[in-house]
């Protein structure tokens, strides 16, 4: 499973993360910031809060390259929702990782992609109709995944490999039913 060769490098991530002693890792920070940038509005939301933790501008100052690792982070991820190529991409952990890591990653980032969409106004996922409304209701059972330990790993990464994909195209879905055509930069 690969990430948008554009996108931050996780493992840089997570470090940069840890480092400021931030509880949040590389993947639920790309899904709350995800989730923050679908909702309406979310482009300006401080999304830093949520990544950050609520006291992030009082008690951690956070250092200047983790700054920048969210900053760029936030900007691509920005850039590919608003792209005519629909090339979206969750960041996750790459093949390197375990496949339970990878997993792990999956269930982190559609947890985040849930708060950021919820604090940027979004109802839960019963409140919207359509596509949408099922894309968010599909993210909140995966925000909730395990390993299945019946399956071959070899199953698993393949059914891993269609979840990012389904992800993928369900969140540029959302993103695009719930942003207004003239608030699309």
């Amino acid at each position: 499973m690969e990430n948008s060769p554009d996108l931050p490098n996780y493992d840089v991530t997570t470090r940069l993360l840890h480092e400021a002693g931030v509880p949040t890792g590389a993947a639920e920070a790309h899904g709350i910031i995800t989730g923050v940038l679908c909702a309406p509005g979310g482009a300006r939301f401080a999304w830093e809060e949520l990544v950050l933790g609520r006291d992030a501008g009082r008690d951690r100052d956070p250092q200047a390259a983790l700054s920048r690792q969210l900053a760029a982070l936030h900007r691509s991820t920005y850039a590919h929702l608003n792209g005519v190529e629909c090339d979206f991409s969750p960041l996750l952990p790459g093949d390197e990782h375990s496949l339970a890591e990878q997993i792990e990653g999956l269930s982190d980032w559609c947890r985040g992609y849930l708060l950021g969409l919820y604090a940027g106004g979004v109802p839960p996922s019963e409140g919207l109709d359509g596509d949408a409304g099922e894309v968010i209701r599909d993210i909140t059972r995966l925000s909730e995944a395990e390993l299945d330990a019946s399956l071959a790993d070899e199953e698993e990464a393949r059914a891993l490999v269609e979840i990012v994909e389904y992800l993928r195209v369900g969140v540029q879905l959302v993103f695009e039913e719930l942003q207004p055509p003239a608030v699309k930069h």
